[in-house]
């Protein structure tokens, strides 16, 4: 694979951005997707048209549900019973049908909790997602995992930042927030971004119209980190699924975060073949 496509999916086209890693050999180049000067929407159409099968997507958005959730709405669904699961604290019951696997690994070992796409908006976000993989299949010739293991990979950008140490500057977060924050965040955003470019100058062009919609644009900033953490997937840059949660991986999906601050710098001397 040659073309890494990140994708801060949202529920509406206007918000969804998208930016496109091509690897040529030791160097690699974010561009936005489309026709030069005409922006890019990204429907599910035009989301379906830029992935070929040598393209790898790194998507925030949850690839599926919590086991327990799916098999609770099930049973209920078909009996109007809801388990009761009396070999566990009520804590842990709410806390199984929230969350997956993957959000409670997130949790544990970086102290952030993704949200629930059961019990929170975001799970029509989710539903979007599970078309897009639908549609996908068209283009791949097959299911991808949602282990991440092959050319879908599910993406957390905070996760990542976290990991990365490129933290929201003199605690200003970068995204959101009510029009008298914009700029604040605009400016958070080009801080990081310029931390990115120092890291990575050595094997990333970052394109100029990437940069501006960065700065000006959560999503396609967020689309960026999506990119570079598909790319580090494929180089092996990303935490390992633990054996034991591999089954649930493949049915709930599975966040690829880095595995460790250093991974961003490294990853131009790993790029995965062309």
């Amino acid at each position: 694979m040659n073309r890494y496509v990140g994708i801060d999916l949202a529920s509406q086209p206007s918000d969804t951005g998208v930016v496109v890693l091509t690897v040529d050999g030791a160097h690699a180049r974010a561009s936005l997707p489309g026709t030069p000067g005409e922006k890019f929407v990204g429907d599910d159409a035009n989301l379906v048209g830029i992935v070929d099968e040598r393209t790898a997507v790194g998507l925030d958005a949850p690839l599926g549900w919590p086991d327990d959730f799916v098999a609770a709405v099930a049973s209920h669904r078909t009996s109007a019973r809801w388990p009761s699961y009396e070999h566990r604290s009520s804590d842990k019951i709410r806390q199984t049908l929230c969350y997956r696997t993957t959000d409670l690994f997130v949790q544990e070992h970086l102290k952030i909790t993704p949200m629930s796409v059961s019990s929170d908006r975001i799970g029509v976000v989710a539903m979007r997602a599970a078309r897009l993989q639908s549609l996908w299949v068209r283009r791949w010739g097959d299911a991808e995992e949602r282990d991440g293991s092959g050319r879908l990979i599910e993406t957390y950008p905070a996760a990542a930042l976290s990991v990365w140490g490129l933290r929201q500057p003199h605690g200003t977060p970068y995204k959101g927030g009510r029009a008298s924050e914009r700029e604040s965040r605009r400016g958070a955003r080009r801080e990081i971004l310029a931390k990115i470019t120092e890291e990575t100058r050595a094997w990333l062009t970052i394109d100029d119209d990437v940069r501006e919609g960065s700065e000006n644009s959560d999503h396609v900033f967020d689309a960026l980190i999506c990119a570079l953490v598909a790319l580090a997937a494929r180089a092996n840059l990303t935490a390992v699924v633990p054996e034991e949660n591999r089954d649930a991986a493949r049915r709930e999906g599975w966040i690829h975060f880095p595995k460790d601050a250093n991974s961003l710098a490294e990853l131009g001397t790993v790029l995965p073949p062309s």
